[in-house]
């Protein structure tokens, strides 16, 4: 008995340590080394007169009338990495210019094949087509239509119960590494206004604060870029900017329609405004508060007519003095 309990005893030890055994030559699995990302290779600079025979290749194309939104995007992709940043300034110049000669045309392809109002459908509440609603498009020529401007620096929007082609800025920024600081920050203000213009409807659709510090901004990049390509196409900007800032819209007034008595937040805004230093824009906003404030808070004609005056002398004042 006793020698059969030994026995049963040692067979487990030898099962134990033969189970123990295989385990061991069991092979170890090995996890497969993550793989570094590929790196691409930095597109060198070219040679001077190598960039010299591409930008006679490119304003070849600008004087022969051939400068369409895509040609220009082409060629800018194919040529602009290895150039530098004073190139890509003209190309991005050309590109702007072609897309504001081309905008008629892409909103009047847009309307021609969207009779049936298809486009506000989509919309719905929305102000602005995202790309990933254009393949929601029935119509087939309309959405090749929409899809190729938006592949060229459009967008669409809608404003006043119309829907619109935009040029969107902000897909311009894939450029800005390759030109100066001085388009760079063009691009960053008119980003701002594409993506969220302040107006719709006769109203704001921003605070009178984000649009105080959008005009500050504006004159900030004039007065530090005087001799820039578009410093008249800003001045523009300022001014209607201003003159709501001002006067508010029809449906964003700056008083009250009953009494006249200018909203808080109007004049709330105008003392934030008035505290930055350094600015025309301030300086005159300053005096338009005290004038409004003398006035026992009442906007009325003679106010509106004090607005014009300090309107007009800021937009001269950034004029002349450039």
């Amino acid at each position: 008995m006793k020698n059969k309990k030994w026995m049963l005893i040692l067979l487990s030890l030898v099962m134990v340590m033969a189970l123990a055994a295989c385990g061991n030559n069991e092979e170890e699995v090995q996890e497969p080394e993550a793989q570094p990302p590929v790196q691409e290779e930095p597109v060198q600079e070219a040679e001077e007169d190598e960039k010299e025979m591409i930008m006679d290749e490119f304003r070849a194309i600008v004087e022969e009338g051939e400068a369409s939104v895509g040609n220009i995007k082409q060629f800018m992709h194919e040529n602009l990495p290895a150039l530098g940043e004073l190139e890509g300034n003209y190309m991005l110049d050309n590109l702007e210019n072609a897309l504001k000669k081309e905008i008629d045309v892409v909103n009047k392809n847009i309307a021609e094949f969207d009779a049936e109002e298809e486009l506000m459908e989509l919309f719905g509440e929305d102000f602005s087509l995202s790309p990933d609603m254009i393949g929601e498009i029935e119509d087939v020529d309309l959405r090749a239509t929409v899809q190729d401007a938006y592949d060229n620096h459009y967008r669409l929007i809608s404003r006043e119960g119309q829907v619109e082609a935009v040029i969107d800025y902000s897909s311009l920024k894939e450029y800005q590494e390759k030109v100066t600081d001085e388009w760079k920050e063009y691009i960053d203000i008119m980003a701002a206004e594409s993506d969220q213009p302040p107006f719709s409807d006769g109203a704001l659709t921003i605070t009178f604060d984000e649009l105080a510090e959008r005009i500050l901004r504006i004159e900030n990049y004039l007065n530090r870029y005087i001799s820039g390509p578009r410093q008249e196409e800003l001045l523009e900007l300022y001014e209607n900017r201003l003159t709501a800032y001002y006067k508010g819209l029809p449906n964003t007034p700056i008083a009250a329609y009953d009494s006249g008595e200018i909203l808080d937040n109007v004049y709330e805004s105008y003392e934030s405004t008035a505290a930055n230093d350094g600015y025309v824009t301030s300086s005159m906003i300053g005096e338009y508060r005290i004038a409004i404030r003398d006035n026992d808070m009442i906007v009325d004609d003679g106010i509106l007519a004090l607005a014009d005056q300090y309107i007009d002398e800021s937009v001269r004042v950034l004029r002349e003095f450039k």
